[in-house]
C-alpha cells in the first residue's frame, strides 16, 4: 500500500488549507460616543400586538459528568447571551466530549444536529474550559439549559454583555434601555468627545478562551473632565477594570456637566492553540488518482468562524471528498475535527460546490487538512469579521 503524500502547502493538492484569523482587535475607536442612542422602531416595544417578541436567552451549563462520574471544573463554561425570539422556544441541549490528561474537553460535538443562533456560543464555551487534570476520561457530557427571558427583564450586566460582544444581531433599543440609568444626562445628545484615552492592552494577563470586558461608569464636571468613575460590570478581569478606570479618567470632552454616562472596553481572548493533528503516517492512503488532479477552478474561501474567532479558540478538521471527470467535488465528508465539530461543519461548507479542471477518470476519498489559526495580536480583522461591538 502506498503511503499518502501530504505537501500541507495552501491549496495545494492533498494539501493544509489554512484559515487565519486576527488576535486581539484593536483599542476601541474615538467614534461613535460612550453608549449610543438608537432609533430601533422596529424593537420589541413597537412590534403589533401578537407579533413576536425579541428575547435574550441565557444559558446555564450543568455538572459534568464521564462515564456517569461527575468531574471536577477548575474553570467553568460561560456561554455569551443571545438575542431570540418569544415564538422560538430554546431547548437544553445536551454536549458530549473526552477530556485529556491536562483537563482540556476535545472531540466536542452536539448530541443532536440542532443549530441556531441562540446556540452558538456554547461548543466554543466548552472548548475554552477546563476541568481536573488526570487520566484521559472518555464518554463525558454536559447540558446546557436556557433562560429566554423579554428584554425588558434582562439583567443589566448581560444587556451589557452582549452590546460589547454581539452574537448576532444588532441590539435593539430595549436592550439599550437596560443598560442606560434613568436618570442620565449623557445622551441624546452625547457629549462632544476631545480626547478618548485607551488602556494598554498589552499589559493586560492573557485568558485564552475568555473574551474580557468592562463598563465603566462616569460623570462628567463642567469642565469636561470624567470625576466618579467606578467600574459597572464586565468579565471581573481586575486588571482590565483598573486600566480602564485609568482611561476615563484620562479622557477630556467639552465643557458641560453631565450624569450617568457609560463606556466599554475589550480584549478578544488570546489564543488558544488546536490540540496537535494525527500524525500523516498514521492516516489512510491517499489514492494516486488524488495526487494528479488539476488545480481548483472554485478554490475554498478561507473563512474563520466567528464564533471561534471571538474566543482565539484554534483547530483543525480533515476532509475528504470525490472529484468527478468534469471537476465537480462531490461526497464530501468530515473524517476528524478537533477540538469541536464545529470546526468540520465549516470545513465540510468550505469544500461543498467546489470544482477543479476536468481529468480523465476524476477521483475518489481526495482528503485536505484544514488548519484554523488566530493571528499575530494587534493585526487588522479581516473583511468578513462579522457583528461587531457598537461603541
Amino acid at each position: 500500500m502506498s503511503v499518502m503524500r501530504w505537501s500541507w502547502m495552501p491549496l495545494a493538492i492533498a494539501g493544509s488549507v489554512v484559515a487565519g484569523a486576527q488576535g486581539i482587535r484593536p483599542p476601541v475607536q474615538p467614534l461613535p460616543p460612550p453608549v449610543i442612542q438608537t432609533h430601533d422602531h422596529a424593537g420589541p416595544n413597537s412590534a403589533a400586538p401578537g407579533a413576536p417578541q425579541s428575547t435574550m436567552t441565557i444559558w446555564r451549563a450543568g455538572a459534568a459528568t464521564c462515564g456517569g462520574q461527575p468531574v471536577g471544573v477548575t474553570q467553568a463554561p460561560n456561554p455569551l447571551p443571545a438575542l431570540g425570539w418569544s415564538g422560538v422556544t430554546e431547548a437544553p441541549l445536551r454536549v458530549m466530549f473526552r477530556i485529556d490528561a491536562t483537563g482540556r474537553p476535545l472531540g466536542i460535538e452536539r448530541e443532536q444536529r440542532r443549530f441556531g443562533q441562540a446556540t452558538a456560543d456554547l461548543l466554543p464555551a466548552l472548548a475554552a474550559a477546563r476541568f481536573a487534570a488526570g487520566a484521559t476520561r472518555t464518554d463525558c457530557s454536559i447540558t446546557f439549559t436556557p433562560d429566554q427571558l423579554p428584554l425588558d427583564q434582562v439583567p443589566a450586566a448581560m444587556a451589557m454583555a452582549y452590546t460589547v460582544f454581539p452574537t448576532g444581531a444588532r441590539a435593539p433599543e430595549a436592550l439599550w434601555r437596560r443598560i442606560r440609568p434613568a436618570d442620565t444626562t449623557c445622551f441624546d445628545p452625547t457629549p462632544a468627545l476631545l480626547n478618548r484615552a485607551f488602556p494598554d492592552f498589552t499589559a493586560i494577563a492573557r485568558q485564552p478562551g475568555r473574551p474580557l470586558w468592562t463598563m465603566i461608569g462616569y460623570d462628567i464636571d463642567a469642565d469636561g473632565k470624567p470625576v466618579r468613575v467606578r467600574t459597572l460590570n464586565g468579565s471581573r478581569s481586575a486588571a482590565l477594570d483598573a486600566a480602564s478606570r485609568r482611561a476615563v479618567e484620562q479622557s477630556r470632552f467639552v465643557k458641560g456637566a453631565r450624569r450617568g454616562c457609560l463606556y466599554p472596553y475589550w480584549k478578544i481572548a488570546d489564543p488558544m492553540p488546536a490540540p496537535e493533528a494525527p500524525a500523516r503516517e498514521t492516516m489512510p492512503a491517499q489514492p494516486e488518482a488524488c495526487n494528479a488532479l488539476g488545480e481548483w477552478t472554485r478554490a475554498p474561501r478561507l473563512t474563520y468562524p466567528n464564533d471561534y474567532r471571538r474566543r482565539g479558540i484554534e483547530g483543525w478538521a480533515i476532509v475528504s471528498y470525490d472529484v468527478a471527470p468534469w471537476g465537480a467535488l462531490g461526497n464530501v465528508k468530515v473524517l476528524m475535527a478537533e477540538p469541536t465539530s464545529d470546526f468540520g461543519d465549516a470545513a465540510r461548507s468550505m469544500f461543498t460546490g467546489l470544482s477543479r479542471k476536468p481529468s480523465e477518470t476524476g477521483a475518489s476519498g481526495c482528503m485536505e487538512r484544514v488548519r484554523y489559526v488566530m493571528g499575530a495580536p494587534g493585526t487588522s480583522p479581516p473583511a468578513d469579521e462579522g457583528p461587531l461591538p457598537l461603541y
